[in-house]
């Protein structure tokens, strides 16, 4: 008689836990790796390495890098950088700034380059770091190719999950290019050796020291980035971040550039 109440009580236990998992619903957010594998073309690098890109059939014929430099699938971070410099490093700080006096801050007038002295706005080729580890061809966006993506036209915009990594999939609505997607994910920024506001918040380099219209102002200490945020969908424009932060870097390819 006991054995048998070992047998029952075996089965119920099972069976609530079968409930329990089918009560269980999938994330409405999460999206499967097949939509961001349509469109993909492989463009070689100057190193030799090739690199999949997206084409979503933009007029500026811009072709955006799937994943992050440094990353291997488009959720990941990849690596950080700051403005203007080539290499990640351990901490960002003004003082181990590239176009800094050494300062552990930073003035209009302690800004070494692209600053008010030398009048240079857009990165050059030379400090453009994909155009410069992957070659001609390879830079870090303007904000007028964020803005590319915004535009209703060109894009729908959808905050979704990939992978368990909350970001945005830009999908395109041009003709012949439908369903075509880019995803942004949600990598925060690193300040000094901490990585903060990751899954909360993303900010991608541009390629222009920032200028604010409505102040008619130019800040040189800070530099122009697509932002990113979970909140809402409209939570997504050009912002600014300062020069010295750790940012992640997704990169376009175009034979027009430069």
């Amino acid at each position: 008689m006991k054995k048998s109440y070992l047998i029952l009580s075996v089965a119920l236990v099972s069976f609530a836990a079968i409930l329990v998992s089918g009560c269980e619903k999938e994330d409405p957010d999460a999206i499967s790796m097949d939509i961001v594998n349509k469109g993909i073309q492989v463009v070689e690098g100057a190193d030799g390495k090739q690199y999949e890109v997206v084409d979503l059939g933009l007029t500026s014929g811009n072709l955006w890098a799937v994943c992050n430099i440094g990353a291997s699938s488009p959720e990941q971070a990849g690596s950080f950088y700051a403005w203007g410099e080539l290499e990640p490093k351990q901490s960002y700080e003004w003082s181990n700034y590239t176009w800094n006096d050494g300062n552990a801050v930073a003035t209009e007038s302690s800004i070494t380059k692209y600053s008010t002295t030398d009048g240079l706005i857009n990165l050059q080729k030379s400090d453009d770091m994909p155009n410069v580890k992957l070659g001609d061809g390879w830079f870090i966006p303007s904000e007028s190719d964020f803005k590319e993506l915004l535009t209703t036209r060109n894009c729908t915009v959808k905050w979704c999950k990939l992978n368990g990594v909350g970001g945005y999939l830009f999908t395109s609505v041009r003709k012949g290019y439908e369903g075509n997607s880019l995803f942004l994910p949600l990598s925060g920024m690193k300040d000094h050796n901490i990585v903060k506001w990751d899954g909360q918040y993303g900010w991608y380099w541009c390629n222009s020291i920032y200028y604010d219209g409505e102040k008619q102002k130019l800040f040189t200490t800070e530099a122009s980035v697509m932002m990113l945020g979970h909140t809402d969908l409209d939570n997504h424009y050009i912002s600014s971040r300062t020069r010295n932060m750790g940012l992640p870097i997704r990169p376009i390819f175009s034979e027009n550039n430069y």
